[in-house]
Parts: structure tokens; sequence; C-alpha cells
């Protein structure tokens, strides 16, 4: 995906965000009802503890349940049922019922089981509840219109902070869950959660530290975070291990082991830029470049002066040929980022492929002015060189890289063609023997091999055949003429290289070469 393309899908995007809420505004417009927002497409709209126990005991009363999970917190602050009374001024015959309600109250919000279910008066934080969390899965928005379930609603005396925050209502039904009509559920597709996120905290104000302002919710999303991070890191040491893997299928492996793991901490932590741009590495490691591009749009999205994010984007452009999109990004990052060599020689190579060979050099330079012993540099530079047939240079950048790193099979590979268009086939015969040494499985490097040998002997049978031509030893002297033609030598070319024609020889030499024989080296006529 393109820079306009993923303008167009934001643009598209905000626009859904939009329809959506336009949706919801428009059936509230009369009022009668709340809300409620949930992550996942859930089977019934049901309190934690319908989920709990409800549902294997269809038949269970949650209520008998609930009163048992009430007496032992009861009994557990024992002091709390005098105290809350004194406090709340209660008196009368609803003090027993009015403080039960409150402690279930306490225990919902701070992630006990009751049989409340928590509803709001604002379909804004109902938005959020349906996009915060499970973000490969669909979530939903409900209404639930007030008159249906009036003798159901609930509302503390003592809200705390995150109740006020949260604008909530409690409904307590007595089966533990209710079915609202479907006209009355709007469907959140996961791939707008994100966006429906970003726009609640920037038009509105809403967002995970809003919705849980307290201690209990700091301490619950320090918890998830450090969750989070502990899978991130196990993400990261998976990566470490794909790299140092000697088979391909251990490698694989690892990269989606460390997929996995880099999911998992996104879905504990929203907003988890490194996640994202973590992941899209995995997934470029691993050959699956479009969804590598989409983690470092989202990481991008999340952290708009992430460099090495919008450099490794650029690469994965370079890949797929988007080089105009791919120097936009690199541009970027090094605009971010002045000193990060590596951009350089990537986006170097980016005008390589462009044709713009003065810019690639330039940037070349630019990153071996960074980092002196940059080896990959070095070679990118000489390849610029090789293709423009300033085959000395090449071969000058070549031995610094092999220098800096002497283990790399590419380098002499390089080098070694460099040498091959120079005639000079020893020394390309020296490279690419050490090319295949150094990596067995360089097919391309014995294909040169062999062309560097082939042309070297039929260069050698060509001059032993001139030789020959000299002594007049004509039978011998057309053989090796021969031989070096069939092995690819252009021998009537060469022989015009030294002489002007068969004619010039035959004056110089004082001979008369057979027919047959000036026959092969006379130039076709055009």
């Amino acid at each position: 995906m393109n820079t306009q393309e993923q303008n167009n899908s934001s643009c598209e995007n905000l626009q859904k965000v939009k329809d959506i809420i336009h949706l919801i505004e428009t059936k509230s417009a009369g009022g009668g009802y709340i809300y409620r927002g949930e992550r996942r497409c859930y089977c019934k709209v049901s309190s934690s503890l319908y989920r709990q126990y409800g549902i294997e005991r269809e038949h269970s009363d949650i209520e008998v349940v609930q009163k048992e999970m009430l007496a032992a917190a009861k009994k557990h602050t024992r002091h709390f049922h005098q105290d809350f009374a004194v406090f709340l001024n209660l008196s009368g015959q609803n003090t027993d019922e009015i403080i039960d309600f409150e402690i279930l109250a306490e225990l919902q919000h701070y992630g006990g089981s009751t049989n409340l279910i928590a509803f709001t008066i604002s379909y804004y934080v109902a938005l959020f509840f349906a996009c915060d969390g499970a973000s490969d899965e669909d979530g939903r928005f409900i209404f639930q219109r007030t008159e249906a379930i009036k003798d159901w609603i609930q509302h503390p005396r003592n809200p705390r902070h995150r109740v006020v925050a949260q604008k909530s209502v409690f409904v307590r039904p007595p089966k533990g869950f209710i079915e609202p009509d479907e006209d009355d559920i709007v469907t959140i597709p996961a791939a707008l959660k994100s966006s429906m996120l970003e726009y609640l905290q920037n038009y509105h104000g809403i967002s995970t530290e809003s919705i849980y302002n307290d201690l209990h919710g700091f301490i619950k999303d320090q918890g998830i975070h450090e969750r989070a991070y502990i899978e991130f890191h196990s993400g990261f040491a998976c990566q470490d291990r794909a790299v140092i893997a000697t088979t391909n299928e251990e490698k694989q492996r690892e990269y989606e082991k460390s997929i996995a793991h880099y999911t998992q901490a996104i879905e504990l932590k929203s907003g988890f830029s490194e996640a994202y741009y973590n992941r899209g590495n995995a997934y470029r490691e691993s050959g699956d470049f479009e969804n590598a591009i989409e983690d470092y749009n989202t990481a991008i999205k999340l952290k708009s002066d992430y460099a090495e994010a919008y450099y490794q984007r650029g690469d994965m452009y370079t890949r797929k040929d988007d080089l105009e999109n791919a120097i936009k990004d690199f541009n970027v990052a090094i605009k971010l980022k002045l000193d990060y060599a590596e951009v350089y020689c990537n986006r170097g190579t980016t005008y390589g492929k462009k044709g713009e060979i003065g810019k690639a050099i330039a940037d070349f330079d630019k990153a071996i002015q960074f980092e002196p012993n940059y080896a990959q540099a070095y070679c990118n530079r000489a390849n610029v060189y090789q293709y423009i047939g300033e085959l000395d240079k090449a071969i000058g950048d070549y031995d610094k890289a092999i220098q800096l790193k002497p283990n790399f099979a590419g380098f002499y590979f390089n080098r070694g063609f460099s040498y091959q268009q120079k005639d000079e086939f020893n020394q390309a015969i020296e490279d690419y023997t050490k090319a295949i040494k150094l990596h067995r499985d360089f097919a391309e490097t014995y294909l040169n091999w062999g062309d560097a040998y082939r042309f070297d002997y039929a260069n050698a049978y060509y001059y032993r055949g001139e030789a020959r031509l000299h002594l007049q030893a004509w039978e011998k002297a057309k053989s090796d003429l021969t031989t070096a033609r069939n092995m690819g030598t252009d021998i009537a070319t060469v022989f015009h290289d030294s002489f002007e024609n068969v004619e010039n020889f035959e004056q110089i030499t004082g001979t008369q070469l057979p027919e047959d024989i000036a026959t092969l080296l006379t130039l076709p006529q055009v």
C-alpha cells in the first residue's frame, strides 16, 4: 500500500467512524436509552457471575450464588456495614438492601464477579469499551431501552471516581442476562477499533487514563503493562533465536512464535507502537511484506516521529519496487535522525534502482562518512561503479568491503564479476572460488566461475592459435582457433584488434594464410 492509498484508507476509516457515531446519535435523539460496549460479540449480554456460573448450569439461580458471595464479602469487611450506614446517613428498612448494592457496585468495578451488568448513559464511553481490546475481533455497541428494564436499574449512592468517569448505571437482571433486539446492536468491525479509539481520544478526551481514573485503575494498568512487556520481550527473544537458526524451517517457526508474542502484547496494551514495529520486522523477515507494511503504518500512526519505522517501511517499498514512496520514507527517516547511516545506504540503493546514479553515489558517500566501517555501503557503491563501467573504482570498494567483512561470499562474487568484465580471468576465478567455499549453495557463482574459466581458456586457445599462424603450423593453428571460437571467443574481432585485416597480417608476416583459416579470421560483411 503506497502513501496515497494509506491516506485514502485512513480517510475512509474516519468516515466510517463518523457514520457509526451519526447512527448512534440519531437513534439516541429521542432519549430513553442506556448503553453498553463489549469488545467481543458474546452470545448474551450477561453479568460476570452468569458467565462464570450460569452458562454451565443454565437453570441455576444466579441471585442465590450472589447472596453467598455477598455474605462472604460482608464477613471479610465486618465494620463496613455500620460505618457505611453512618456515612450515607441511612436508616429504615431499606438500609441493608442499599448497603448490599453499594458493596456489589464496588466489587463490580474492581474486578469481582457479581450479577450486575455495567451500562453507561454516555454512548461515547460505551464505544470506548466496544473498541478497547480484542483488536482482531469485532466488538459491539448495545442500546438498551430503560423502560423495558426499569425495575432492574440501580444507581450507586456513593459513586467512586471510576463510576463517575464512566457515567455508570447498573442493571441487575434476575436471570443474569438480558437479550436486546437485533436492531439495538451495532457491530464495530475489528478494523475500525483503532480509528474509533483515536477519534474518541482526540475529539472527546476519552482514553484508558480517563476511564480508569483511580489508583485501582493504575494498578490494573500497571499489571497489564508488565504482562505486555513480558510478551514483548518474549517476542524479541524469539526473533533473536530466528536470526541464529540454521534451517529455514527453524527460522520460520521462531518468527511465527515472535509474531504471536507481539500480537499478545498489542492485545494487552493498546497503542504499543514498539510491539507493532517489532512485529512488522518479524513479518518482514518471514517474507510477509504486506503485513509488515501494515504494522509499520500503525507504528507511525501511533508515534509520528518513529524514524526506524519510516526506514523499515521504506525498505519494504523498495523491495516491492515502489521506489517513490520508499524515497519519501527514507527522507523522513533522515530528517528525524540525520546520522542514520543505514538509511542513506538504502536510499542510495533505491536511487540506483531508479537510475539516479549521482544521488546514489552521494548517499553511499554519506553513509560511509557517518560509518567508515560500513561494509555494505562500500559494496553498494561498488555495485553502482560496476554498473556504469568504472571497474577500478568498483574493485577498490569491493576490496574495502572484503577487508571489513572477509567471510561474506557476495562481496567476492561481485568483485570477481568486475575482474571478469576487465578480462582479468585469473583474479575472477580466485574470487569465485572463494565465494563458493564460503557459500556452496551460491548457484550464480558456479555459473560465473565456469564462464571465467571458459573465457580464460578460450583466449588462451586463441593466442596459441595466433602464435602458430606465425610459425605457419596451419593445422594446429586452425584447431586452436576453432576451439577458441567454439568456447565463445569472437576470434575475428580479436584478430582485427591486432591486425586491420587478413591482408595486413599477411603483409606483416610475409605469409599467405590458407583459405579456410583466412575465412575464420575475416569479419562478416555488413
